[in-house]
């Protein structure tokens, strides 16, 4: 039980530290991570569909 009210405490930290973080850095900065986060994104996808074809 009590790890249930870290984790509910501990998620919106985490959010609102990054979106204060996330004001501070570079134009650039923020593209690449947008971009390094899309791109394990499509990864991620491309795994799952080649997984689920060779069942």
């Amino acid at each position: 039980m009590p790890k249930y009210i870290i984790l509910g405490l501990g998620v919106p930290v985490i959010i609102l530290f990054s979106m204060y973080l996330w004001s501070k850095i570079s134009e650039k900065t923020k593209n690449q991570i947008l971009m390094l986060i899309f791109g394990f994104f499509i990864i991620s996808i491309l795994i799952l569909l080649y997984i689920l074809m060779n069942k």
